[in-house]
Formats: structure tokens, sequence, C-alpha cells
């Protein structure tokens, strides 16, 4: 039992490197960044926020962060101007967010029960802790972590594979 506990966890890290490492473009929704961010990583060499966005800009990986809400989270977030410095994008147009999900080296970071449908049309989803169980459900990661932590812990682990590291 513990051998096939191992395998099936080997081939689950093994899939999410592989998505991960072909990740061109990461979808995330701002309603990630209301909760307060929780927890440590713990991991010194993880890259800090900003350190992110550069290190996406210079892997060719798009980040797109998005608000169906109208909200205006590039001047509201405290980043919004790194945001664009690295050359992302903050949109609140919902069909260049479909547009991307349909993709296959995207990866999605969801925290609203809107993004349901994003989750189940087959792409890399991720979800906080504090998402909606329904959305819980359909994801295909689920942190332990809210907040700004989320979106550094999902970001390091693209980079990491990207780097091969």
């Amino acid at each position: 039992m513990q051998k096939r506990r191992r395998d099936v966890l080997t081939k689950i890290r093994t899939d999410m490197e592989e998505r991960f490492r072909g990740a061109t473009c990461l979808l995330v929704n701002v309603g990630v960044f209301a909760s307060q961010s929780s927890g440590d990583l713990r991991i010194p060499e993880n890259l800090s926020l900003s350190e992110l966005l550069q290190e996406f800009h210079s892997l060719g990986v798009e980040v797109v962060f998005y608000d169906f809400r109208g909200g205006d989270f590039a001047s509201t977030s405290g980043f919004g101007n790194l945001i664009e410095k690295n050359g992302h994008r903050v949109t609140d147009d919902h069909g260049y967010v479909r547009e991307k999900v349909v993709r296959k080296d995207c990866v999605l970071l969801g925290s609203d029960i809107s993004d349901i449908d994003f989750f189940l049309s087959g792409v890399f989803s991720a979800a906080p802790c504090s998402a909606p169980l329904d959305l819980r459900m359909v994801s295909s990661y689920v942190s332990n972590f809210d907040g700004e932590t989320v979106f550094t812990e999902l970001g390091n682990l693209i980079v990491n594979s990207k780097s091969g590291g």
C-alpha cells in the first residue's frame, strides 16, 4: 500500500511539473488577493511577488490578472506598476480570459465560484484554501495558503519547474 501511494504521488508531481514547464500564461483572479495572506512558505529561496513578475516576463510567461466585478485592482493592489512594467496585464474582459483558458498551456489561479466554468475547461487550476468548497472540489490543486502567499507559492512552483530546479 505504501509503495502504491508513493507511485501515485510521484505521478501527480510529475504531471504538475510538466504542466508548469509548458505554461505560457498564468491567469489570476484578483479575488485571490482579497483574503489576508496566510502562512509562511518557509523557503528562503522563493522569489517575492515583484521578483516573480520579473521572472515570469524573462521566461516568456504572460500573467493576466482579471476582475469581472469592475474593481481597479492595478491601482489599489500596491503592485499595479510592477504588473505593467513587467509586461503583464490587468483586464475585466471576460472574452479575453475565456480565450486564454481554453489553451492547454495556461495555468489558472481562481478564488470565486464564478471561476468554476474556467476550472471545468480542462486547464490546470489552483485555488486558495479559503475558496468556496465547490471551487476547491473541481480544482487541480488546493493550496494551504491565501492571499499573496498562494500566488507566491504557485508562481514559485511554475518558475522552478521551468528552470529545472
